[in-house]
């Protein structure tokens, strides 16, 4: 009796991670290319559509200079667009995946039944679904730069828990494109990944004792030039002068509200439930965070705290904020699982509510 209910469970599991995948799909369907999506699917210097990668690049050159500094995930963004929207619609799918994988990679929850969970979450507890991850622009500039942020972040975390010597093929060749790109990505999340880097290399090098390998300065590194060169790019400045002027107070105002507003609203579900789980994790089972856990916690606050520096926090750009509150979730609730039968009903109760209201949703715009 005991393996049917498991296998029967089991059946469950991918059933629901199934229906929610071609649910997904049939909105990436649904949400054709639109706004920004037509402007950068043309040549940015002649006006022309996008034919080759040398149009791409001349694009880019000019965002550079005058529009914005984020010529990585615009650049894939352009090149997404030249594909089309069947194309377009099925990498975003694969991305989309992969994000979700890597969270319960670094989260050391690696079962489907984790996976659901945390694709469920990242659409029920998404301010803005749609232009954070079906809008093509939203996708590339969040989902898929969220995808080499975390996979940079894992490189770092694992090594505050791995003994010495346990390396990764190459690491010091293929940690200098991710690195940079990481950092070259959002104005939020790449300068905090780079902080957290640093911070990893000095736990390692003051708390544990060791030697940080080269290949970590190397990353650091060049996750710090990525993060200037998206925050010094000239565009960023011709477009901010295009901003109506205000006084001091009234700027200062404006962002405090806009601040308020991300962490009170947009990110409220996910931070309250983080800290419900934190309560029980710590103050009920007496579990102390590991040291992974406290620099995504730092990573997650410096990511909110860096957009007081933009004069506008939008809501799709807390989406990479709300991923990394689902990895501190998620690894907590790993850990509360073999503690009491009435948490694993509460747990199913929470990835049945949320894979509902997230395939709800969903079913609503598309039809």
């Amino acid at each position: 009796m005991k393996e049917k209910n498991k296998l029967f469970g089991n059946v469950l599991i991918f059933a629901g991670i199934l229906l929610l995948l071609a649910v997904e799909y049939l909105a990436h369907s649904k949400c054709v290319f639109v706004m920004d999506d037509l402007w950068y699917s043309t040549n940015l210097v002649t006006g022309e559509p996008l034919q080759t990668l040398s149009d791409v690049w001349e694009s880019q050159v000019w965002h550079f200079f005058n529009w914005g500094g984020r010529n990585i995930t615009h650049g894939i963004l352009q090149i997404t667009l030249m594909w089309g929207e069947t194309a377009a619609n099925i990498l975003n799918l694969i991305m989309m995946l992969t994000l979700v994988w890597l969270i319960c990679v670094i989260a050391g929850c690696k079962k489907p039944f984790w996976f659901l969970l945390a694709a469920s979450l990242m659409i029920s507890f998404n301010a803005n679904f749609m232009d954070s991850m079906f809008w093509q622009s939203g996708t590339v500039n969040y989902v898929y730069s969220s995808v080499w942020i975390l996979l940079f972040l894992w490189v770092y975390l694992r090594e505050t828990s791995a003994i010495e010597g346990s390396k990764l093929p190459l690491v010091s060749i293929w940690i200098v494109p991710l690195g940079l790109i990481t950092g070259w990505s959002n104005e939020n999340m790449g300068p905090a990944s780079c902080l957290i880097a640093v911070a990893v290399i000095l736990y390692i090098h003051k708390i544990i004792k060791r030697k940080p390998a080269v290949w970590m300065y190397l990353g650091a590194a060049c996750s710090l030039l990525g993060s200037i060169l998206v925050v010094i790019a000239p565009g960023n400045f011709v477009r901010t002068a295009e901003l109506p002027e205000t006084d001091l107070w009234t700027s200062i105002s404006e962002r405090f509200l806009s601040m308020l507003r991300a962490g009170a609203d947009y990110l409220f579900p996910a931070a309250a439930l983080f800290l419900l789980v934190l309560f029980v994790y710590t103050a009920v089972y007496e579990k102390k965070l590991k040291p992974f856990q406290w620099f995504l916690l730092a990573h997650g606050v410096l990511s909110y705290g860096a957009m007081v520096l933009s004069p506008h926090y939008p809501d799709r750009a807390t989406f990479g904020t709300m991923c990394v509150f689902i990895i501190l979730i998620i690894s907590m609730l790993k850990e509360l699982m073999p503690l009491s039968k009435s948490k694993k009903t509460l747990l199913c109760l929470l990835t049945s509510g949320s894979w509902l209201y997230a395939v709800y949703i969903l079913l609503l715009y598309i039809a």
